[in-house]
């Protein structure tokens, strides 16, 4: 079973009494570099198997065990807008306390969503093409083999315009950040974690996202290095 990263989006965030509901894309029609060549995806192979993605667990970094499971996908159906399949999930509030509060961040640290399916395929034109799709699960994880999928913040996601992205917030966009000085960044090799202004300034707003993110999935390294920074930096705001 491998994992194929599209273009993941939250929308529609509502708050219930033990658990929370929200919109994702979770699979796009597009393709994507795998270890054995380009893998595509094609509107009607994601038309064709789109509700079979409703009922499948949601995880955490695709660890396929029961003590994983954060949430469970309760409706998808397929977008013709969008060219993608939207998945309804439904996350229980306890035991989740902080991933939730991640995801409510604006910006969020947790961006990303991943399918674990096993699939079949025909090759065309020096391209694998998806013929089938047999779901297994959607994980949330810190990046996916697509670079530019994300999660859109909820007031991005109240407007169906395209996203529009500044300066301000530089790491949402994919162009700026490949562009972005290495030093941006707390694990430069990979350009992750960035933590710094456009301007070159310390944040200490994604320090502390860098902090949260780096602990809940056990980046020790990454949290000693946030840490040691907003310490040193950021102290006196608190």
């Amino acid at each position: 079973m491998e994992d194929y990263t599209k273009l993941s989006q939250i929308e529609s965030f509502s708050e219930h009494d033990e658990y929370v509901e929200f919109m994702a894309v979770a699979l796009s029609s597009t393709c994507v570099k795998r270890a054995y060549g380009e893998l595509c995806f094609e509107e009607e192979t994601l038309r064709k198997y789109a509700d079979t993605l409703m009922g499948k667990p949601v995880l955490l970094d695709h660890r396929y065990e029961a003590g994983a499971i954060i949430g469970v996908v309760i409706h998808s159906e397929y977008d013709h807008d969008k060219k993608a399949i939207l998945a309804k999930i439904r996350m229980p509030k306890a035991g989740n306390e902080r991933l939730i509060t991640l995801l409510k961040m604006v910006p969020s640290p947790v961006r990303s969503l991943s399918i674990g399916a096993i699939i079949e395929t025909e090759k065309k034109d020096g391209k694998f093409y998806a013929t089938s799709i047999d779901f297994k699960e959607l994980s949330i994880v810190f990046e996916g083999a697509d670079k530019n999928a994300k999660i859109l913040s909820f007031e991005e996601s109240s407007s169906k315009n395209h996203e529009k992205f500044s300066e301000e917030e530089w790491w949402d966009d994919p162009e700026l950040r490949k562009k972005a000085p290495l030093d941006y960044f707390l694990e430069p090799g990979s350009r992750r974690f960035p933590y710094k202004t456009w301007d070159g300034n310390i944040s200490c707003e994604r320090l502390r996202a860098a902090m949260s993110l780096a602990n809940l999935h056990g980046y020790r390294q990454i949290y000693e290095r946030a840490n040691a920074l907003y310490e040193k930096h950021c102290k006196k705001e608190d």
